[in-house]
């Protein structure tokens, strides 16, 4: 099963930090790179592990979840970025929706840094010309695998 704890940055933001089993996979500031990479592995749950607490939630979302995730979060920083990640998480990063810039880079960029046996679902389209470029600047905010 997968697993995402936290920690905080120097900068005192949250990293989500995404593991199997004891093998750790990303650690990233963004949520949505995040979910891209559970996206990418075909996985239907993730535990959820905080200071407070830990639960089982499906991936996506399911709404009637909430009352169960929600007094995990340590601070309104941590409920910011669980909010997005929790919208982030009904994706469908493979055809994102047409006004969704960003989709694509974060599913290449998690996709780039997994093991890749692990990867199940792959972008459509071939990579962008631009791709290293961007993913330079989106390594910025990748703490593991570190860049």
């Amino acid at each position: 099963m997968l697993r995402l704890a936290f920690f905080r940055n120097t900068s005192g933001a949250w990293v989500g930090d995404l593991y199997s089993s004891l093998s750790p996979l990303l650690a990233t500031t963004h949520p949505a790179t995040i979910a891209a990479a559970i996206f990418s592995m075909k996985r239907r749950c993730i535990r959820v592990e905080t200071m407070k607490g830990r639960f089982t939630m499906h991936f996506p979302f399911a709404d009637n979840e909430a009352v169960y995730i929600f007094p995990l979060f340590v601070d309104k920083q941590m409920e910011n970025w669980f909010d997005l990640f929790l919208m982030f998480s009904r994706t469908d990063y493979r055809n994102p929706p047409q006004n969704d810039n960003h989709a694509d880079i974060h599913f290449r960029t998690a996709i780039h840094h997994l093991p890749q046996a692990l990867v199940r679902i792959r972008p459509a389209a071939p990579e962008p010309k631009d791709f290293a470029e961007t993913l330079k600047n989106r390594n910025k905010y990748i703490y593991y695998p570190w860049c």
